[in-house]
């Protein structure tokens, strides 16, 4: 979240799967907003200059069960207009971009396996009953999974990568 506040033109998505109800975080006394989409709302609002770009996959019917209606429509989130949500339909069949990158600014970038949804949240301890770990309402089981953070020519190069999959 740090990083994503300090950008100053653009953020830059890459998923497999995005969700703008995923919970960025539990403290009822955060200033920030906890949920995803709100969260990237609020940057593109304070931002003039931000631009905030998701290039999310255009999965079959059959993986949507578990996945938010598309923001495109603006049902269940309506992005900024500077956040811009695009799925990427350009694989073969029964194939997907398994790409998981968050670029910001050029300057810095985090790769790994991580969607931004909501059922990937979980503490280190990946305790096994916690009740925050609840997607729809139902419990998930512990999540582990890593991201690692790079700058200067690796985050650029993931800019460039990001800039052409769009």
């Amino acid at each position: 979240m740090r990083a994503a506040e300090r950008a100053q033109r653009s953020i830059l998505i890459l998923s497999w799967d995005f969700d703008s109800r995923t919970r960025l975080h539990y403290d009822p006394h955060s200033r920030r907003p906890s949920r995803l989409g709100d969260f990237l709302n609020e940057l593109a609002r304070r931002r003039r200059k931000l631009h905030i770009r998701i290039l999310d996959w255009d999965y079959p019917m059959v993986f949507g069960t578990e996945r938010e209606f598309s923001p495109i429509y603006g049902l269940a989130w309506a992005p900024h207009r500077r956040v811009h949500v695009h799925f990427d339909d350009t694989h073969p069949l029964a194939g997907s971009h398994h790409q998981k990158v968050v670029v910001i600014d050029d300057k810095v970038a985090f790769v790994g396996g991580l969607d931004l949804t909501c059922r990937r949240w979980d503490t280190p301890e990946h305790l096994p009953d916690d009740p925050r770990r609840v997607a729809d309402h139902k419990p998930y089981p512990p999540f582990h999974d890593l991201m690692m953070m790079v700058d200067g020519e690796a985050a650029q190069a993931l800019g460039e990568i990001a800039r052409e999959r769009w």
